[in-house]
């Protein structure tokens, strides 16, 4: 027979708290008991029952997992501790209107709403409540599922389709663009011949040819930023991207006094990464902290080993001794568009973070304990399927 893995729970938890009540062991068959128990504990998904109260009875392992607790820091709490607001608040009210009234809005409905881990986090979760009594008392059995993965990758297919029809609009505006930008530019190049004595017609014909050299540029970053990433990786020392880029950016360094600095730690900062996308996020971030350094500062490259996901991961650390990020700009960093320079997208870092997103690593912006602007990049060392192999 087919029981239901609510009606497991129910029965297990029906079991202890007959006992905790004092009503004794209940007339199940023993093994029953042991079969209900073991599903119980061993069930992806967590379990909580509560009494008429809101006061937890009893919660399986999935439970203390999911929200960050023990379970003995569960039982005997209110279920209202797992409930951010306005729904902490609310819910005995609701508890104790629905034992008056008999009107549920959830109970034998299931629906999505958000919880509250142990660390402050809120988190998207599938709940489950059936109803029953013991000895004229109410209890309820929640079976609460985490739709975090499920969030973040139905956010990430609503990206991904607003990207391509960004990416298909500007195709199609840099290809109409493209020819008449090239006319413009034909007749810019054949005025300046007949205005090589005039140096002031001169200027304004080289201002509009780099006005179409900027315009061509941002037709080509929003459709790089909307295009999809196709990654290639190889094992590499990250050292060796940083280095190169930072060498290509010698022109940007002339008569400036920026040094590069490295700590690097004892480990090489080796990583499986595809070499020509980090050198794009290598690239940028230089860029900016050339930037914000002025004529005279030191960037500092700092790595350490860590871990992402339960995975061997690289840390890296780049800083500069500018003037760091106004509040509101460290949030706002990632955001297409956004930029504090003069000239620019502001499409560089969200081009970056994408990237990393793809490596599956992650990135963040703040400002560094000497008050300069600090990224800060957390990337897997191996490639997923790779690191899925090996395990």
């Amino acid at each position: 027979m087919h029981v239901s893995p609510l009606r497991l729970a129910d029965v297990a938890d029906l079991y202890l708290v007959a006992l905790h009540s004092g009503l004794g062991t209940p007339a199940f068959e023993p093994d029953e008991v042991v079969r209900c128990r073991a599903v119980l504990n061993t069930a992806v998904d967590a379990i909580i029952t509560i009494d008429e109260h809101g006061i937890i009875a009893s919660a399986n392992p999935a439970t203390a997992r999911l929200f960050g607790y023990s379970e003995p820091e569960l039982k005997g709490k209110n279920i209202s501790m797992l409930m951010p607001e306005p729904w902490r608040s609310e819910h005995d009210d609701y508890l104790s209107r629905y034992l008056q009234t008999g009107r549920a809005r959830i109970i034998g409905i299931g629906r999505q709403i958000k919880a509250l881990r142990r660390n402050g986090q809120e988190f998207l979760v599938h709940l489950a409540i059936s109803e029953f009594s013991v000895g004229g008392r109410h209890y309820f059995t929640g079976i609460v599922r985490d739709l975090s993965d499920l969030e973040r990758v139905q956010k990430q297919l609503l990206q991904s389709e607003r990207l391509a029809a960004i990416g298909q609009m500007v195709t199609g505006l840099a290809h109409e663009s493209r020819n008449a930008l090239q006319r413009a530019q034909a007749c810019l190049d054949m005025l300046a011949l007949d205005l090589e004595h005039q140096p002031e017609q001169l200027d304004l014909a080289k201002r509009a040819r780099n006005a179409l050299q900027d315009l061509h540029r941002l037709y080509e970053e929003v459709r790089s930023y909307a295009a999809p990433i196709h990654l290639e990786f190889r094992d590499c020392d990250l050292s060796s991207i940083w280095r190169k880029e930072w060498e290509n950016l010698a022109t940007a360094r002339r008569d400036r006094e920026i040094s590069l600095q490295e700590q690097i730690a004892p480990e090489s900062p080796r990583c499986e990464v595809d070499i020509h996308r980090m050198e794009q996020v290598f690239r940028n971030i230089l860029e900016n902290s050339l930037h914000a350094c002025g004529h005279r500062g030191c960037i500092t490259v700092q790595t350490a080993l860590a871990e992402l996901d339960g995975r061997p991961a690289l840390l890296i650390r780049i800083s500069d001794n500018g003037p760091g990020f106004r509040p509101e700009a460290a949030q706002q960093v990632f955001e297409p568009f956004f930029t504090t320079k003069q000239k620019g997208t502001g499409l560089g870092m969200a081009i970056v973070q994408r990237i990393l997103h793809a490596h599956g690593g992650t990135i963040t912006a703040a400002n560094g304990k000497n008050g300069g602007a600090e990224i800060s990049l957390l990337l897997p060392r191996m490639h997923s399927s790779r690191r899925g192999h090996n395990a």
